[in-house]
């Protein structure tokens, strides 16, 4: 199935690079649905969180990189929906790879100073990943802020992330 006329259209004002606010537009417009459509693919029992951030990538990639889309192999919609489960499959492998590779506590080849040292270790990292977390966050809200002087804009934005 290919490009609706009105998919069509907003591909190339975004391929254009010259409309603000094109993208906006369309991520507003496909954002709710390919959640929907991802989450019946994965399976109604899908992290919905995986299912929104798989979305979101997807749309930025988009974004990115629109010339990689065909507009006479497939509608937007079908394909964002194809990359944005790609990405959902990928995250829920590596989150499950990380979930296996966790080691209990309760193992006896932990000794009790083992669990203290690695406890004391990972409150330090925590601190430290949160202490650049936050900072991070505040530098990606002014970026947005200037980025998107329209609130509107800077509210799909939020959306999407």
């Amino acid at each position: 199935m290919r490009a609706t006329l009105e998919e069509y259209e907003f591909h190339q004002r975004i391929l254009a690079r010259d409309d603000r606010i094109a993208f906006a537009m369309l991520a507003e417009r496909l954002y709710v649905p390919l959640i929907q459509d991802v989450r019946q693919r994965a399976g109604m029992d899908a992290d919905p969180v995986l299912v929104e951030e798989a979305v979101g990538e997807a749309l930025l990639d988009y974004r990115d990189a629109p010339e990689k889309y065909n507009p006479n192999r497939a509608s937007l919609h079908n394909y964002l929906v194809m990359v944005a489960y790609r990405d959902f499959q990928n995250a829920y492998a590596r989150e499950s790879r990380a979930t296996r590779r966790q080691i209990s506590l309760f193992d006896p080849a932990f000794q009790e100073q083992d669990v203290a040292e690695s406890q004391k270790a990972i409150r330090t990292a925590d601190t430290a990943e949160i202490v650049e977390s936050q900072l991070q966050v505040e530098v990606l809200w002014r970026l947005i802020d200037e980025i998107f002087p329209n609130p509107t804009e800077r509210r799909i934005v939020t959306l999407i992330l």
